[in-house]
């Protein structure tokens, strides 16, 4: 005990006073008590804090691969790019496109697969078959010859020279236009598909308008990525995931006078550049964009067009008849192309059609009667062609150029320009 009591309390040296390490109540003193309950208090705290600590990283856990198995088939876009789909060499992700078109849903492999991605499946298959319905007795084929169109052109059907029995089989074809176009609304569009049949319709169309004229993107084809002309869809903002009514950009001239902070009365705008108030597509602006390619006869769906300009680019064929079934159509130029062939005599029913360029272009012929009625009844105020001596015979015509880049306004009708 005076050994014990000794280690205890000891005296001070500087001070004289008896000195505790515990306190001045001593070993057992009121601090002494204090100090043992408040390291308890604390050490329960720490194992309580570890134990909530421990349980949360489990529920996290278990969170993330429920996540993995039931993932949500939307981005943050509102689009289905996460969404699994079934292609010839299993499940892949919507988003992704490495290995091209993906095949129809092969039914006996989808029954091995996990529950939730049988859950994607379906919808996937059903969103194809609705897009399928909607799209498929719409295509037409062009009518001028394409290697990619080759072995689906001759075919037509007995009731429309454009349509083709092989339908179903050119939107699956990632070589055509057609086939990009379906794919991109199937699996690669950031925007959930439309319950309006319209809708799709006219996204349909414009997609296909983008890839028709030489549009490059990651799916385009391998050969299209070697080529130095075409256009690229952040030009005009196409194949976004906002509605189609605003795949539209300011054209690099409107920006360079923007900087120089001038105003400028012309609307330069390239893309979807005016819809009507039910968002149908009214007015499309695609000059000097250095398109390639053609005009796709599906340009006809897209019933309330008013103004269509592609002029400065390198777009061929002939003149596409579907123009003629654009009855509210004002505005028409096609002019800066390498358009060839006869001018169809299709344009009657375009009674509000009141500007048509269709100079330096390749055509030959006549202007045919229908334009030239437009002109007698007033209605069609400007008619530019390469009638100043050759390759167009128009008697009609307000002014004629020729071919190279002199243009002189008709002060009479005469023929041959």
């Amino acid at each position: 005990m005076t050994q014990i009591h000794s280690f205890d309390i000891e005296k001070d040296n500087t001070r004289g006073r008896k000195w505790s390490p515990y306190g001045q109540g001593g070993a057992g003193g009121p601090s002494a008590v204090f100090f043992s309950t408040t390291a308890g208090r604390v050490y329960s705290m720490f194992c309580l804090a570890l134990l909530i600590f421990y349980f949360a990283v489990q529920r996290i856990l278990i969170v993330e691969d429920s996540g993995d198995e039931f993932s949500s088939k939307r981005d943050d876009s509102g689009g289905w790019a996460n969404q699994p789909v079934i292609s010839s060499s299993g499940i892949s992700n919507g988003g992704s496109m490495k290995e091209g078109w993906h095949t129809p849903i092969d039914h006996q492999r989808a029954q091995s697969l996990p529950v939730s991605n049988m859950i994607g499946t379906a919808d996937v298959e059903m969103r194809e078959s609705d897009l399928l319905m909607v799209i498929s007795p719409l295509v037409s084929v062009p009518s001028h010859p394409r290697i990619e169109y080759e072995m689906y052109q001759g075919e037509p059907s007995s009731d429309d020279s454009t349509a083709t029995v092989y339908s179903d089989d050119i939107l699956y074809d990632m070589q055509t236009p057609h086939g990009m176009a379906f794919d991109f609304l199937l699996n690669r569009d950031k925007r959930p598909i439309s319950s309006d049949e319209s809708q799709i319709i006219q996204r349909f169309v414009l997609s296909l308008l983008f890839y028709a004229t030489g549009g490059k993107d990651e799916v385009s084809p391998p050969e299209s990525e070697k080529r130095s002309s075409g256009w690229d869809s952040s030009l005009a903002h196409f194949l976004t995931g906002l509605h189609e009514c605003h795949w539209v950009k300011k054209s690099l001239e409107d920006q360079f006078w923007g900087i120089l902070s001038i105003e400028r009365d012309n609307d330069r705008r390239v893309g979807v550049t005016k819809c009507n108030s039910d968002m149908e597509v009214t007015e499309i602006r695609l000059a000097d964009l250095n398109l390639i390619g053609f005009i796709p006869e599906e340009i006809k769906l897209l019933s309330k067009l008013e103004s269509l300009d592609v002029q400065n680019n390198h777009l061929t064929g002939p003149i596409p008849v579907a123009l003629g079934e654009l009855d509210v159509l004002r505005y028409l130029s096609l002019d800066g192309n390498n358009f060839s062939g006869t001018i169809p005599d299709v344009f009657y029913d375009l009674s509000r059609l009141e500007r048509a360029y269709l100079n330096f272009n390749d055509f030959v012929g006549a202007m045919p009667p229908s334009f030239c009625n437009l002109r007698e009844e007033g209605v069609l105020k400007d008619l530019w062609s390469d009638c100043g001596g050759f390759p167009i015979t128009c008697t009609c015509c307000t002014v004629c150029c020729d071919v190279v880049a002199q243009c002189n306004k008709m002060e009479s009708q005469r023929e041959g320009g």
